[in-house]
């Protein structure tokens, strides 16, 4: 039991953090295979942002470097051993926004925050033009955020009016109209509420709606509620949050809930005796919005908040081949767009690889998330990710 939340605690003997997570990091390794290390001590920096570190998610032993394609990082694996301990940090005195910038920085926390466009970790030195903390979840199975925000509301409140203090620009808390939060509106601070389907919690339905990125060359800034308690732990404790909260659901799931896990998690142990017998398919997030694990790289990614895992049926067959490619525009594909988006012609742009069109049809306020359904709802069989994450990188490549 946590405060008002009543979760089962699971444990694991593996954890790791995903290179992929972190978009144009460029890793400068802290540690060596066989090193022993407290959970929070800083395991990787970005050799051109050497600001911008990643710490260790549990205390343990540097077990494996998990590479792919040109020495690309896949994974950092840790085998998990409690009794080394956790690094602390010292939370400033200081509310001066440089010196908790440099808490965050040294802490670990600064890599949890995401920039739009293109979904980076933000400059040490950025200034945005908004920061939005999600406080609410739509996705179909994920778990509710109002019982786990309300447990552990202090940590989340201190970080809230944290992030208010590390820019100018204002802190949008987005949260659902039946959890309107205990936190005061202020000249930086404004809660709005959203609602409206599964992607009302989507950051990219916010910032559209609130903080239109459009033409004007500047980013927003954007972190979930669980990132936001863990900053808060940091904050009130000195010590870094060892716990997330996911959700384990679908229709191969003997007992679907929520657990207490840590973070970066090895999926398939926290799988053991949770499957039915039947083939399943396993999707690192929601059914909508989530991935198969890719080899070497099957745990909790840095803000994941569930799996999914479907039962598949034997005859399961693949989308026709004589209709891949092919898009019909219909109704579907305007109800599952983003807000503001005209779906056809930015899928069609999006498959050209035109990046100036994509740019213009509002491209640079999306991520993979955001057109997730827009594969799923297209005939084509096209991963409008995919094709939407090439066209992203052309563009930042010309900035």
């Amino acid at each position: 039991m946590v405060g008002s939340v009543d979760l089962e605690t699971k444990t694991v003997t593996t954890v790791a953090l995903l290179g992929p997570d972190y978009r144009r990091f460029s890793f400068e390794l802290l540690c060596e295979v066989g090193d022993e290390v407290k959970a929070g001590v800083a395991l990787m920096r970005d050799a051109r942002r050497p600001k911008v570190r990643l710490v260790a998610p549990a205390a343990g032993r540097i077990s494996r470097v998990e590479r792919g394609a040109r020495r690309k990082l896949l994974s950092l694996q840790i085998d998990v051993d409690d009794s080394l301990g956790v690094a602390r940090y010292e939370a400033p005195s200081d509310n001066e926004g440089s010196v908790l910038r440099s808490f965050m920085f040294e802490s670990g926390a600064w890599s949890s925050l995401r920039t739009r466009p293109f979904g980076n970790i933000p400059h040490p030195d950025a200034e945005p033009a908004a920061i939005f903390v999600t406080a609410l979840d739509t996705a179909p199975f994920a778990p509710d955020p109002r019982p786990i925000i309300d447990a552990w509301f202090d940590e989340f409140k201190a970080a809230v009016y944290t992030l208010e203090k590390i820019s100018a620009a204002p802190v949008y808390l987005c949260h659902a109209p039946d959890h309107p939060l205990a936190i005061e509106d202020s000249d930086r601070v404004r809660k709005v509420a959203f609602s409206g389907g599964d992607s009302a919690g989507l950051p990219g339905v916010h910032i559209n709606a609130l903080c239109p990125i459009g033409f004007a060359g500047g980013e927003v800034w954007h972190i979930g509620y669980q990132d936001v308690i863990a900053l808060g732990h940091l904050l009130l404790r000195g010590t870094p949050w060892l716990q997330r909260v996911i959700s384990i659901a679908g229709s191969a799931v003997k007992n679907p809930r929520s657990l207490l896990v840590p973070p970066g998690a090895d999926i398939d142990e926290l799988l053991v005796d949770e499957l039915t017998d039947s083939p399943n398919r396993i999707i690192a997030g929601a059914p909508i919005y989530g991935r198969a694990p890719a080899p070497g790289q099957e745990f909790l990614a840095a803000g994941q908040r569930q799996i999914t895992i479907q039962a598949r049926s034997a005859d399961e067959t693949e989308i026709p081949p004589e209709t891949a490619g092919v898009l019909i525009p219909g109704d579907r594909l305007e109800q599952v767009a983003p807000p503001g988006i005209y779906p056809v012609p930015l899928m069609r742009a999006l498959q050209l690889g035109d990046a100036e069109r994509a740019r213009e049809l509002g491209a640079l306020e999306l991520v993979e998330e955001d057109v997730a359904p827009l594969t799923h709802a297209c005939i084509s069989n096209n991963d409008y990710g995919l094709l939407l994450r090439n066209v992203l990188d052309q563009l930042e490549a010309g900035r």
